[in-house]
C-alpha cells in the first residue's frame, strides 16, 4: 500500500533531525494547540515527502489516515524491540 509507504518514508526521513513527521501527525490529528508548521525550515525532500503524505487524504477519510499512522507506529515499535 503506497499510502503507508509515504508515511514510513516521512518517518524515516524525520530521523535526520527534522520535524516533518511530528508536524504531519499534528495536522492529521487536528492538534489545534500546535503552532503552525514552519515550512521555512523544510528543504525540497521534506516538502516532497510531506506533500505525498497529504495526498493520502485525497482518497481516504481521517479514520483511514489515522489507522495507517497507527500501523506505521506499531511497525516502528516492533522494530525497536
Amino acid at each position: 500500500m503506497y499510502e503507508k509507504n509515504y508515511l514510513r518514508e516521512l518517518y524515516d526521513w524525520s530521523l535526520n533531525d527534522h520535524s516533518c513527521w511530528i508536524d504531519f501527525l499534528s495536522i492529521a490529528h487536528n492538534d489545534y494547540g500546535m503552532d503552525s508548521v514552519d515550512f521555512s525550515k523544510y528543504g525540497y525532500t521534506e516538502l516532497t515527502l510531506f506533500g505525498k503524505c497529504l495526498t493520502i487524504f485525497e482518497n481516504n477519510g481521517l479514520d483511514e489516515v489515522t489507522r495507517l499512522i497507527d500501523e506505521v507506529l506499531k511497525e516502528i515499535e516492533q522494530e525497536e524491540e
